[in-house]
Protein backbone atom coordinates (compact mmCIF):
# COMPACT_ATOMS: atom_id res chain seq x y z
CA UNK A 1 0.00 0.00 0.00
CA UNK A 2 1.53 3.37 -1.07
CA UNK A 3 1.16 6.08 1.53
CA UNK A 4 1.82 9.71 0.63
CA UNK A 5 0.89 11.38 3.86
CA UNK A 6 1.99 11.48 7.49
CA UNK A 7 0.10 11.33 10.71
CA UNK A 8 1.11 13.34 13.76
CA UNK A 9 -0.27 12.07 17.06
CA UNK A 10 0.42 13.83 20.33
CA UNK A 11 1.40 11.16 22.84
CA UNK A 12 2.94 10.93 26.25
CA UNK A 13 5.37 8.09 26.86
CA UNK A 14 7.24 6.52 29.75
CA UNK A 15 5.74 8.80 32.36
CA UNK A 16 7.57 11.90 31.12
CA UNK A 17 6.32 15.10 32.71
CA UNK A 18 5.96 16.77 29.32
CA UNK A 19 4.15 15.73 26.18
CA UNK A 20 6.19 15.08 23.05
CA UNK A 21 4.87 15.06 19.49
CA UNK A 22 6.09 11.92 17.72
CA UNK A 23 5.90 11.36 14.00
CA UNK A 24 3.84 8.26 13.33
CA UNK A 25 3.59 7.02 9.78
CA UNK A 26 0.20 5.36 9.20
CA UNK A 27 -0.18 1.82 8.01
CA UNK A 28 -3.33 -0.24 7.76
CA UNK A 29 -6.60 1.34 8.69
CA UNK A 30 -6.35 4.66 6.83
CA UNK A 31 -7.92 5.62 3.53
CA UNK A 32 -8.17 9.40 3.26
CA UNK A 33 -5.06 11.59 3.39
CA UNK A 34 -5.40 13.36 6.73
CA UNK A 35 -3.46 13.86 9.90
CA UNK A 36 -5.92 11.58 11.67
CA UNK A 37 -7.99 8.91 9.89
CA UNK A 38 -11.63 9.91 9.73
CA UNK A 39 -13.16 6.74 11.12
CA UNK A 40 -16.93 7.08 11.33
CA UNK A 41 -17.80 3.72 12.93
CA UNK A 42 -14.52 2.14 14.05
CA UNK A 43 -12.37 3.26 16.98
CA UNK A 44 -8.95 2.72 18.55
CA UNK A 45 -7.62 3.77 21.93
CA UNK A 46 -4.11 3.04 23.21
CA UNK A 47 -3.05 3.90 26.77
CA UNK A 48 -0.07 3.66 29.09
CA UNK A 49 -0.15 4.30 32.83
CA UNK A 50 -3.66 5.68 32.49
CA UNK A 51 -2.62 8.23 29.85
CA UNK A 52 -4.07 8.10 26.34
CA UNK A 53 -1.39 7.75 23.67
CA UNK A 54 -3.58 7.27 20.60
CA UNK A 55 -7.31 7.88 20.18
CA UNK A 56 -9.04 7.55 16.82
CA UNK A 57 -12.76 7.46 16.14
CA UNK A 58 -15.62 7.52 18.64
CA UNK A 59 -14.05 5.70 21.57
CA UNK A 60 -16.94 6.44 23.93
CA UNK A 61 -19.59 4.81 21.73
CA UNK A 62 -20.79 1.49 23.21
CA UNK A 63 -20.96 -1.79 21.29
CA UNK A 64 -21.64 -5.44 22.03
CA UNK A 65 -18.46 -6.99 23.47
CA UNK A 66 -18.95 -10.39 21.84
CA UNK A 67 -16.11 -12.75 22.75
CA UNK A 68 -13.98 -10.07 24.40
CA UNK A 69 -16.40 -10.66 27.29
CA UNK A 70 -14.65 -13.99 27.86
CA UNK A 71 -12.02 -12.02 29.79
CA UNK A 72 -14.72 -11.11 32.31
CA UNK A 73 -16.12 -14.65 32.24
CA UNK A 74 -12.75 -16.21 33.06
CA UNK A 75 -12.35 -13.76 35.95
CA UNK A 76 -15.73 -14.81 37.30
CA UNK A 77 -14.95 -18.48 36.85
CA UNK A 78 -11.62 -18.33 38.70
CA UNK A 79 -12.99 -16.13 41.48
CA UNK A 80 -16.03 -18.36 42.04
CA UNK A 81 -13.94 -21.56 42.05
CA UNK A 82 -15.60 -22.89 38.89
CA UNK A 83 -12.21 -22.74 37.16
CA UNK A 84 -9.03 -23.79 38.94
CA UNK A 85 -6.06 -23.30 36.62
CA UNK A 86 -5.27 -22.76 32.95
CA UNK A 87 -5.58 -26.51 32.32
CA UNK A 88 -8.39 -27.25 34.78
CA UNK A 89 -11.19 -28.07 34.53
CA UNK A 90 -11.12 -29.92 31.22
CA UNK A 91 -14.77 -30.18 30.23
CA UNK A 92 -15.97 -32.55 27.48
CA UNK A 93 -18.01 -31.29 24.54
CA UNK A 94 -21.63 -32.48 24.40
CA UNK A 95 -23.91 -32.31 21.37
CA UNK A 96 -26.69 -30.81 23.51
CA UNK A 97 -24.64 -27.63 23.96
CA UNK A 98 -25.26 -26.70 20.31
CA UNK A 99 -28.99 -26.21 20.96
CA UNK A 100 -28.15 -23.11 23.04
CA UNK A 101 -26.27 -21.28 20.28
CA UNK A 102 -27.69 -18.52 18.12
CA UNK A 103 -29.16 -19.22 14.68
CA UNK A 104 -25.93 -18.53 12.76
CA UNK A 105 -24.30 -21.66 14.20
CA UNK A 106 -23.88 -24.92 12.28
CA UNK A 107 -21.87 -28.06 13.06
CA UNK A 108 -19.49 -27.04 10.26
CA UNK A 109 -18.83 -23.83 12.19
CA UNK A 110 -18.20 -25.83 15.34
CA UNK A 111 -15.68 -28.07 13.61
CA UNK A 112 -13.97 -25.11 11.93
CA UNK A 113 -13.63 -23.27 15.26
CA UNK A 114 -12.47 -26.38 17.16
CA UNK A 115 -15.46 -26.15 19.49
CA UNK A 116 -16.58 -29.78 19.14
CA UNK A 117 -13.94 -31.18 21.49
CA UNK A 118 -12.81 -31.05 25.12
CA UNK A 119 -11.58 -27.70 26.41
CA UNK A 120 -9.72 -26.13 29.33
CA UNK A 121 -9.70 -22.45 30.41
CA UNK A 122 -6.61 -21.86 28.25
CA UNK A 123 -8.04 -23.51 25.11
CA UNK A 124 -11.42 -21.89 25.80
CA UNK A 125 -9.76 -18.49 25.45
CA UNK A 126 -7.58 -19.52 22.51
CA UNK A 127 -10.48 -20.96 20.49
CA UNK A 128 -13.19 -18.64 21.86
CA UNK A 129 -15.46 -21.58 22.73
CA UNK A 130 -19.06 -20.47 23.26
CA UNK A 131 -20.33 -23.57 25.05
CA UNK A 132 -17.55 -23.19 27.66
CA UNK A 133 -18.84 -19.65 28.31
CA UNK A 134 -22.29 -21.08 28.91
CA UNK A 135 -20.94 -23.65 31.35
CA UNK A 136 -19.45 -20.82 33.41
CA UNK A 137 -22.53 -18.57 33.36
CA UNK A 138 -24.99 -21.36 34.08
CA UNK A 139 -22.94 -22.52 37.05
CA UNK A 140 -22.91 -18.94 38.34
CA UNK A 141 -26.64 -18.39 37.92
CA UNK A 142 -28.38 -15.09 37.17
CA UNK A 143 -27.78 -13.38 40.50
CA UNK A 144 -24.04 -14.05 40.79
CA UNK A 145 -23.55 -13.32 37.11
CA UNK A 146 -25.19 -9.90 37.44
CA UNK A 147 -23.29 -9.18 40.66
CA UNK A 148 -19.93 -9.79 39.00
CA UNK A 149 -20.75 -7.62 35.99
CA UNK A 150 -21.88 -4.84 38.33
CA UNK A 151 -18.74 -5.15 40.49
CA UNK A 152 -16.57 -4.90 37.39
CA UNK A 153 -18.45 -1.78 36.25
CA UNK A 154 -18.53 -3.52 32.89
CA UNK A 155 -20.06 -1.24 30.25
CA UNK A 156 -23.78 -0.68 30.74
CA UNK A 157 -23.89 -3.70 33.12
CA UNK A 158 -27.06 -4.99 31.40
CA UNK A 159 -27.05 -8.80 31.21
CA UNK A 160 -30.78 -9.21 30.70
CA UNK A 161 -30.29 -10.58 27.17
CA UNK A 162 -32.88 -10.54 24.40
CA UNK A 163 -36.06 -8.70 25.51
CA UNK A 164 -38.71 -11.14 26.63
CA UNK A 165 -36.55 -14.24 26.22
CA UNK A 166 -34.75 -14.46 29.57
CA UNK A 167 -31.54 -15.57 27.84
CA UNK A 168 -29.07 -13.31 29.61
CA UNK A 169 -26.89 -16.21 30.75
CA UNK A 170 -26.49 -17.32 27.13
CA UNK A 171 -26.65 -14.26 24.92
CA UNK A 172 -26.38 -10.98 26.82
CA UNK A 173 -22.88 -10.24 25.47
CA UNK A 174 -23.59 -11.47 21.93
CA UNK A 175 -25.32 -8.48 20.38
CA UNK A 176 -28.30 -8.15 22.72
CA UNK A 177 -28.29 -6.15 25.98
CA UNK A 178 -24.68 -5.80 27.16
CA UNK A 179 -22.59 -3.02 25.60
CA UNK A 180 -19.19 -1.49 26.29
CA UNK A 181 -17.14 1.28 24.70
CA UNK A 182 -13.46 1.11 23.67
CA UNK A 183 -12.63 3.52 26.51
CA UNK A 184 -14.41 1.25 28.99
CA UNK A 185 -12.62 -1.79 27.59
CA UNK A 186 -9.22 -0.22 28.31
CA UNK A 187 -10.32 0.87 31.79
CA UNK A 188 -11.42 -2.69 32.55
CA UNK A 189 -8.07 -4.07 31.35
CA UNK A 190 -6.14 -1.45 33.33
CA UNK A 191 -7.96 -2.51 36.50
CA UNK A 192 -7.19 -6.14 35.71
CA UNK A 193 -3.50 -5.40 35.22
CA UNK A 194 -3.29 -3.42 38.44
CA UNK A 195 -5.23 -6.05 40.41
CA UNK A 196 -7.83 -3.40 41.28
CA UNK A 197 -10.96 -5.41 40.46
CA UNK A 198 -13.07 -6.26 43.50
CA UNK A 199 -12.28 -9.97 43.58
CA UNK A 200 -9.38 -12.26 44.46
CA UNK A 201 -5.86 -11.34 43.33
CA UNK A 202 -5.34 -14.99 42.37
CA UNK A 203 -8.23 -14.92 39.91
CA UNK A 204 -6.87 -11.76 38.29
CA UNK A 205 -3.39 -13.27 37.96
CA UNK A 206 -4.75 -16.48 36.42
CA UNK A 207 -6.89 -14.52 33.97
CA UNK A 208 -3.89 -12.51 32.80
CA UNK A 209 -2.09 -15.82 32.25
CA UNK A 210 -4.74 -17.35 29.98
CA UNK A 211 -4.76 -14.19 27.84
CA UNK A 212 -1.21 -14.92 26.67
CA UNK A 213 -1.29 -14.98 22.85
CA UNK A 214 2.16 -16.66 22.67
CA UNK A 215 3.24 -13.91 20.30
CA UNK A 216 5.55 -10.92 20.42
CA UNK A 217 5.26 -7.50 18.80
CA UNK A 218 8.77 -6.14 18.31
CA UNK A 219 10.00 -7.88 21.46
CA UNK A 220 6.92 -6.96 23.54
CA UNK A 221 4.82 -9.89 24.75
CA UNK A 222 1.22 -9.85 23.56
CA UNK A 223 -1.88 -10.57 25.65
CA UNK A 224 -5.34 -10.16 24.21
CA UNK A 225 -8.75 -11.38 23.12
CA UNK A 226 -10.62 -11.19 19.83
CA UNK A 227 -14.36 -10.81 19.48
CA UNK A 228 -16.71 -10.61 16.53
CA UNK A 229 -20.36 -10.62 15.57
CA UNK A 230 -22.23 -11.68 12.48
CA UNK A 231 -22.89 -8.09 11.37
CA UNK A 232 -19.35 -7.25 10.31
CA UNK A 233 -18.19 -5.80 13.62
CA UNK A 234 -15.51 -7.00 15.99
CA UNK A 235 -12.78 -6.27 18.50
CA UNK A 236 -9.23 -6.90 19.51
CA UNK A 237 -8.42 -5.83 23.07
CA UNK A 238 -5.36 -6.46 25.20
CA UNK A 239 -1.91 -5.19 26.01
CA UNK A 240 1.77 -5.64 25.28
CA UNK A 241 4.40 -5.76 28.01
CA UNK A 242 8.16 -5.62 28.31
CA UNK A 243 10.45 -4.95 31.27
CA UNK A 244 7.44 -4.35 33.55
CA UNK A 245 6.00 -1.74 31.16
CA UNK A 246 2.55 -2.24 29.66
CA UNK A 247 0.63 -0.58 26.85
CA UNK A 248 -3.11 -1.27 26.78
CA UNK A 249 -5.38 -1.01 23.74
CA UNK A 250 -8.87 -1.61 22.41
CA UNK A 251 -9.64 -1.72 18.70
CA UNK A 252 -13.25 -1.77 17.57
CA UNK A 253 -13.74 -2.51 13.88
CA UNK A 254 -16.83 -2.00 11.76
CA UNK A 255 -16.30 -3.29 8.23
CA UNK A 256 -18.97 -0.94 6.88
CA UNK A 257 -16.78 2.03 7.83
CA UNK A 258 -15.79 3.38 4.42
CA UNK A 259 -12.77 5.14 5.87
CA UNK A 260 -11.13 1.89 6.96
CA UNK A 261 -8.69 0.70 4.32
CA UNK A 262 -8.20 -3.07 4.28
CA UNK A 263 -5.66 -3.07 1.47
CA UNK A 264 -2.55 -5.06 2.40
CA UNK A 265 -4.07 -6.74 5.43
CA UNK A 266 -3.38 -10.47 5.75
CA UNK A 267 -6.52 -12.44 4.95
CA UNK A 268 -8.58 -13.47 7.97
CA UNK A 269 -12.15 -14.71 8.08
CA UNK A 270 -12.35 -13.55 11.68
CA UNK A 271 -13.24 -9.88 12.15
CA UNK A 272 -11.43 -10.00 15.48
CA UNK A 273 -8.21 -11.01 13.74
CA UNK A 274 -8.71 -8.22 11.20
CA UNK A 275 -9.00 -5.81 14.12
CA UNK A 276 -5.81 -7.30 15.55
CA UNK A 277 -3.91 -6.54 12.35
CA UNK A 278 -5.05 -2.91 12.37
CA UNK A 279 -4.14 -2.20 15.99
CA UNK A 280 -0.85 -4.04 15.53
CA UNK A 281 0.30 -1.52 12.95
CA UNK A 282 -0.36 1.43 15.23
CA UNK A 283 1.13 -0.22 18.31
CA UNK A 284 4.26 -1.41 16.49
CA UNK A 285 4.94 2.15 15.35
CA UNK A 286 4.37 3.38 18.88
CA UNK A 287 6.65 0.73 20.38
CA UNK A 288 9.52 1.89 18.22
CA UNK A 289 9.10 5.33 19.74
CA UNK A 290 8.97 3.88 23.25
CA UNK A 291 12.12 1.81 22.78
CA UNK A 292 13.90 4.72 21.08
CA UNK A 293 13.12 6.97 24.05
CA UNK A 294 14.84 4.64 26.53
Amino acid sequence: MNISFKNYILISLLGFAISTSFLITPGYGMLNPAENPDWKKSALIVKKNGKTLIQIGKCNDPHAPYSTFKVALVLMGFDAGILQAKDSPKWPFKNEYETKFQDWYTRDHGLEYHWCQDHTPATFMKNSVLWYSHQITERLGNEKFQNYVSKFGYGNKDVSGTPGKGDGLLNSWLGTSLQISPCEQTEFLENLLLGKLVLSKDSQEKTRGVMDREEEWDGWKLYGKTGGGSGGTGWFIGWVEKDQERIVFAQYLDLSDQNIDMEGLPFHKSIGLKAKEIVKTYVLTLLKQVDHAK
